[in-house]
């Protein structure tokens, strides 16, 4: 069972930033392509994949944050524990698919009639992508939905966090800074081989959107993503064991070297920025906020960032299908999509279609399945803070 601890609400806040980045990393790179920003800009615009890793080591925090005093050790207790993670991202993730659908079977026809045997890859996504399985293929890990392929790092995570949160729980001050970094070297260990071996011939120039077929796997496959989630338990288990004042200053500095190092994102390795080489200063940042009365956590906690928080999910799952849905019908009007009203009818749409379907889809669909799994007799964990999953 979860503990009835306050939620953090500051990290829900948190969330709907590091989706927006996300957002804007899209439609930079969909939109404005061929076009680039002034050097700092164009650093915060084109390192919206990291978000990606601030999501891996949130999630990590706050399930140890909820569970970490009352882990799920029963056969029961997981099996609620897998029930209520189901409820929380499937629905979304279940409609985004649909509503990415007909692009994704535009894709593979075309791409059968060209290539038949990488048709054949692309049509595997039918079948794992259902399953959240497509991230353990590098073929499938973006071909329906692309968005989704973080979901099945997290459905990793989900079925491995209560059989880690028993053990993590119990560590001490000492082990867990041993602990931490270990996980952290192991985070870049496959990354840092990557780039010695230079397995697709990249010449160290691998992109997110330039990646050879080694270079996907190690993006998209939930073990290498699998230190980054542990560093945030390790994170929320050191937040629970420790009472400690609120630092301002520390949470500034902390601050302005996330936006700094996002900004110089193109001077750093793209392996290592990927796959967690900021994992540490996430974590810390969690930590801070989550102590913090300061300004920053008030505006991050505030209602109208808490509530776009709430439905950042959803933003995070549709907006890719919105985004190519609102291009095509641009193209049809003869209007081109980088036009400042385009781009600002995408974004409010976006918003608040991920608004309305956290509304009208994403509880109701929680409440019925946690609902229906209440009149079997078992217990719900309490809902607690969620992350964006």
């Amino acid at each position: 069972m979860a503990s009835s601890l306050p939620p953090l609400h500051a990290l829900t806040g948190l969330r709907f930033l590091a989706t927006a980045h996300v957002v804007a990393y899209h439609v930079y790179h969909l939109v404005f392509t061929g076009t680039e920003a002034p050097l700092g800009l164009h650093g915060l615009l084109d390192s919206g994949y990291v978000s990606l890793s601030v999501f891996f080591v949130l999630s990590g925090f706050i399930l140890g944050y909820n569970y970490l005093e009352r882990p799920p050790d029963t056969h029961e207790a997981r099996r609620a524990f897998w029930v209520a993670r189901f409820a929380r991202v499937y629905p979304v993730y279940a409609l985004g698919l649909a509503l990415d659908a007909p692009a994704y079977l535009k894709g593979l026809r075309d791409t059968w009639a060209v290539d038949p045997s990488r048709g054949l890859q692309h049509a595997e996504a039918l079948v794992v992508t259902p399953l959240l399985l497509q991230s353990w293929t590098p073929w499938t890990a973006m071909a329906w939905n692309g968005s989704g392929w973080s979901l099945a790092v997290e459905a990793f995570f989900y079925a491995a966090f209560p059989f880690l949160a028993g053990r993590l729980g119990l560590l001490g001050p000492k082990a867990l800074v041993v602990g931490a970094a270990v996980t952290y070297g192991a985070s870049m260990v496959l990354p840092a081989l990557y780039m010695v071996a230079d397995p697709d011939h990249t010449g160290g120039t691998a992109s997110a959107y330039h990646s050879g077929p080694w270079m996907l796997a190690l993006r998209f496959n939930p073990l290498a993503r699998l230190p980054e989630f542990i560093l945030g338990i390790l994170a929320a288990r050191f937040f629970l064991l420790r009472e400690q004042r609120s630092r301002p200053v520390m949470l500034a500095v902390v601050c302005v070297g996330v936006i700094a190092a996002l900004a110089g994102s193109t001077a750093l390795p793209f392996p290592l920025l990927h796959n967690g080489l900021l994992a540490p200063v996430f974590a810390a940042l969690f930590i801070l906020l989550s102590r913090s009365q300061g300004a920053v956590a008030r505006v991050l906690a505030s209602r109208p960032l808490r509530r776009l928080g709430e439905a950042s999910y959803a933003l995070f799952l549709l907006h890719m299908p919105v985004l190519f849905a609102w291009k095509s019908v641009l193209k049809r009007l003869g209007e081109s999509p980088t036009s400042a009203w385009a781009v600002a009818a995408f974004v409010v749409g976006s918003v608040g279609l991920s608004v309305l379907t956290h509304e009208r889809v994403e509880r109701p669909a929680r409440a019925w399945i946690r609902d229906r799994w209440t009149r079997r007799g078992t217990e719900q964990p309490a809902a607690g803070l969620q992350p964006r999953a």
